[in-house]
């Protein structure tokens, strides 16, 4: 048995990973028992999962209990003694657990390295948060491992989509660091050109406001506020490209959901970006880009027009991921791990 203890309510990164290393762990035929705040958004779906066991608390009340060492839920404390191994995705948690580093993995979603210095191992999901850790920390004591996300199979793309208006999608929370108003000014300079794409954003933040009078002080009538949808698959199926210009991007699960949906990616150089493309991204199935730089935005969904090109690039994403980010390769990684600890 494996536990799996969270802090976070919201979707995103830590809610996405929660189900991949359930799935993966279902390969293995490990069951995942999960404690986590009763209104976390992820726990329905979580539920819908075989191997998988929920035990919802209220945040507060969960707090109270990693305080006191679940003294007073003794059946919370059996969990954590009896399992196999046990995966921690807020840092803070670690001090309340430092008693079982020896069966204790901090996964690194932020990669940043607040409270990634203890004696339990850290789980990096890029190798560049790695590097970082091990350049600031030379003499830790911790053991430190990188293992990526991993994805859902689909089928390979066999044809290109040829829309008329080229389709590009793009999606996340309306926060700074994503990189939106790039994509605007990019959507700015294309319709200038009268070139034939239709851009459209899918989330939802604190920015949607001003992101949504920009859009209207720009006139822009090639880029669409969509707000978020249940299913992002069935969107990625429709579109023909996936642009993501974040300004900080620890691993981006969309960058990989998207590209096993088959599509090629337009990126900044992230974290996450270049642990999926590497350093020759087009062979992986996307286009790397500039920091702040809606001119590069732009001359690359021109050259993506491009159907030979754009064909290619989406089957050479879906094969890199189905190879090097499966749902089966993470699987070998955790029960290689489970069977490492001491």
């Amino acid at each position: 048995m494996i536990l799996s203890i969270t802090l976070d309510r919201k979707k995103g990164g830590i809610a996405s990973s929660l189900i991949s290393y359930s799935k993966a762990l279902d390969l293995i035929g490990e069951k995942h028992f999960i404690i986590l705040p009763s209104d976390a958004a992820v726990k329905d779906d979580l539920l819908n999962l075989s191997n998988v066991k929920v035990f919802s608390i209220k945040k507060s009340l969960l707090y109270f209990h990693l305080l006191t060492r679940f003294t007073l839920k003794r059946k919370y404390k059996s969990l954590i003694q009896d399992s196999k191994w046990i995966f921690i995705h807020n840092s803070k948690l670690i001090k309340f657990l430092n008693q079982y580093s020896f069966k204790l993995g901090m996964i690194n979603h932020s990669g940043k390295l607040r409270n990634t210095f203890h004696k339990a191992t850290n789980i990096f999901i890029t190798h560049a948060g790695y590097e970082r850790f091990i350049s600031r920390y030379p003499d830790n004591e911790s053991t430190n491992i990188v293992i990526p996300h991993g994805f859902e199979h689909l089928p390979l793309a066999s044809t290109i989509k040829k829309n008329k208006v080229l389709k590009v999608i793009s999606a996340g929370r309306f926060i700074a660091k994503k990189g939106f108003y790039d994509l605007l000014n990019a959507a700015e300079r294309l319709q200038k050109d009268n070139f034939p794409a239709q851009i459209e954003l899918f989330g939802s933040g604190p920015l949607e406001a001003e992101i949504r009078k920009k859009i209207n002080d720009l006139t822009l009538k090639n880029i669409q506020l969509i707000g978020w949808t249940e299913n992002l698959h069935d969107e990625f199926r429709k579109a023909d490209v996936f642009c993501i210009p974040s300004l900080e991007e620890p691993f981006g699960l969309i960058i990989g959901e998207a590209m096993m949906s088959g599509l090629p990616i337009i990126t900044t150089k992230t974290d996450g970006a270049i642990e999926i493309l590497g350093a020759d991204p087009e062979k992986k199935g996307g286009i790397y880009i500039d920091f702040s730089s809606p001119d590069q935005i732009k001359n690359s969904i021109q050259a993506i027009s491009n159907h030979e090109k754009r064909y290619l690039l989406a089957q050479n994403a879906q094969k890199n991921i189905k190879t090097n980010f499966s749902l089966e390769r993470l699987s070998r990684k955790l029960r290689d791990l489970f069977k490492n600890a001491n």
